[in-house]
């Protein structure tokens, strides 16, 4: 049971389900007990609304008048399509968020609670003036003491409070719609309301977003020149309040404003797809709402990600996996795209896996229909991730954020610059993953892990050879040693050092050819044989030193094992 504050809470929103077209569920849950008594009188709807669309848009409507915590509950259903139908998710997509502002009194207190300090002794000058206002918080422009301009994002009075206590009404009406709908089921509404409390308890505490912001501009820091990401203030932000770099610029899609400034569009979107690859697929932590209100253009043509609320990350094998995907759709083998998709799968004990193969397959034959040029590949993986819930294929998190961060990014580039070629930006990304991934530098580090594992060829062979010569060196042979049996051990000990020799040489080339490569590095693009850079080669080479030189100690130490025997 749920208590009296819930009750009333659960009453309200009922009544606006039931307003919004929705009453035939109010009904089919055994919820219509709930009802005001006034809405009880009226006769009861007991024919479903037809139209999937039509119920998108009724429980649309329910959630812009339910306030905060129903906005982000369909903010995030509109990035998961597969948590709903994508008519839901679609129409989410289209959720306002926009609510009256709270007093500036109120911001001052907790401004002030929060950082301990009178607002005048930390800010120079602080406007009153609102300048955007959502359900969880408001932003404001100001001056620090040391007068770097700031943007201040103040918490909502009582937010947490009022999200808390709707979780518990939701998860009270998601164990009634499972209880009721065969269908509804397969969406899991419990586990649902689940991954949203802790989405949205992560999003009420503003110093994980900050320490997300401050890990995405580490990520960008390389692309400065293209790619903004505002500094945080740590020091005048805390749970409640955020404090960042104050940046002008107009929204992504202002076309008059782009026109305005002179921006190439064609530059600008080419720069804003290949970021997110970047962000996802080289770094793994990715702005996962990358919608035109979180990016702003400056005069000079950079973008600035805002809002680090939603941010995805994802593992390096995942990575590696989802570029593979985007590979072999050239290949046009669609067995071998979905077998790499359904790797990526966190769960399938349940699934209907042929199913989701036959369902998938056609998805993949449609995009095998156009050209290169005209193929959606990051709509086809959208549509893949997005299709898995309904087969019992259950996929990470992340793994659908991504999807759905480079189909948005699509989305966006095509409709800024309709010419844009989403074939050749993936090109351009591929090239850059590959070139990063191959780095003489990047795979010396890797290396320079193995040999340190492989420690004690080295560290050893030292204390072994010095053992010989001492007992070489010894006036006089050990008592009972023959003249043949020194004769042997002097035999031996030539062998020897003529494998030490060589030892020694291998390992001079292999540390100058390291050396060589590490130099190189630096002056990639100048430094080129047959157009392969030269580091590149001398590095293949060190691999090839290396593995003899390994391969040659152990050799070396199985040959002397047999002739000592036992």
């Amino acid at each position: 049971m749920i208590n009296i504050a819930d009750l009333k809470r659960l009453k309200e929103i009922l009544t606006v389900f039931h307003e919004e077209g929705l009453g035939y569920y109010v009904l089919k849950a055994k919820l219509r007990p709930y009802l005001p008594f006034v809405k009880r009188l009226k006769k009861p709807i007991v024919v479903p609304v037809k139209s999937m669309q039509k119920q998108a848009e009724g429980m649309r409507r329910a959630f812009e008048r339910l306030g905060p915590t129903f906005i982000k509950l369909g903010q995030l259903l509109s990035l998961r399509p597969d948590l709903v139908p994508k008519e839901y998710s679609d129409e989410f997509r289209k959720l306002q968020d926009r609510v009256p502002a709270f007093p500036f009194g109120q911001a001052k207190k907790m401004i002030e609670q929060d950082l301990g300090l009178p607002l005048n002794q930390v800010f120079r000058n602080f406007d009153k003036k609102v300048l955007a206002s959502a359900s969880v918080s408001q932003v404001y422009k100001a001056e620090l003491r040391s007068g770097k301009k700031v943007a201040v994002k103040v918490q909502r009075p009582n937010i947490k409070e009022q999200i808390d206590a709707d979780l518990e009404v939701l998860f009270h009406l998601a164990h009634s719609l499972e209880k009721h709908f065969q269908g509804i089921r397969n969406y899991h509404p419990v586990d649902i309301v689940k991954e949203f409390a802790l989405w949205t308890r992560k999003e009420l505490n503003f110093e994980r977003e900050a320490l997300n912001a401050v890990r995405l501009r580490e990520a960008l820091k390389d692309n400065s020149q293209k790619v903004k990401v505002p500094k945080i203030y740590a020091k005048y932000s805390s749970k409640r309040v955020l404090t960042m770099e104050f940046v002008e610029g107009v929204k992504m899609d202002n076309l008059e404003a782009l026109k305005k400034y002179r921006i190439s569009r064609k530059n600008l979107v080419t720069t804003y797809f290949t970021s997110i690859l970047e962000q996802a697929l080289l770094h793994g932590l990715f702005h996962a709402d990358p919608h035109p209100a979180n990016i702003f253009v400056q005069k000079d043509g950079k973008l600035v990600y805002l809002d680090y609320g939603i941010m995805g990350e994802l593992k390096p094998s995942d990575r590696k996996k989802i570029i593979a995907f985007i590979y072999s759709l050239k290949e046009q083998n669609s067995d071998k795209s979905i077998d790499i998709v359904i790797s990526l799968a966190k769960d399938v004990s349940k699934a209907d896996l042929l199913e989701f193969k036959t369902e998938t397959k056609a998805i993949l034959e449609e995009v095998y229909q156009h050209s290169l040029e005209e193929a959606s590949y990051a709509h086809a993986l959208y549509k893949v991730i997005s299709a898995g819930a309904r087969y019992g294929v259950i996929f990470d998190p992340n793994h659908i954020l991504v999807a759905k961060a480079i189909y948005q990014a699509e989305g966006l580039a095509l409709k800024l610059y309709p010419q844009f070629n989403v074939s050749e930006g993936l090109q351009m990304f591929a090239s850059e993953y590959l070139q990063q991934e191959l780095l003489p530098l990047k795979n010396v580090k890797k290396f320079a892990g193995y040999l340190w594992s492989r420690k004690e060829l080295l560290v050893e062979l030292p204390e072994h050879i010095t053992k010989i010569i001492t007992k070489l060196e010894s006036p006089e042979p050990p008592s009972g040693i023959s003249a043949s049996q020194l004769h042997e051990v002097e035999h031996e000990f030539e062998k020897e050092m003529e494998y030490m020799q060589r030892r020694r040489n291998l390992s001079l080339i292999i540390f100058t050819l390291l050396l060589a490569s590490t130099i190189l590095f630096y002056l990639e693009g100048r430094t080129k044989f047959l157009g392969l850079p030269i580091s590149g080669i001398l590095f293949v080479l060190t691999l090839l030193f290396l593995i003899h030189f390994l391969f040659f100690s152990k050799k070396k130490e199985v040959n002397n094992n047999e002739e000592n025997g036992p």
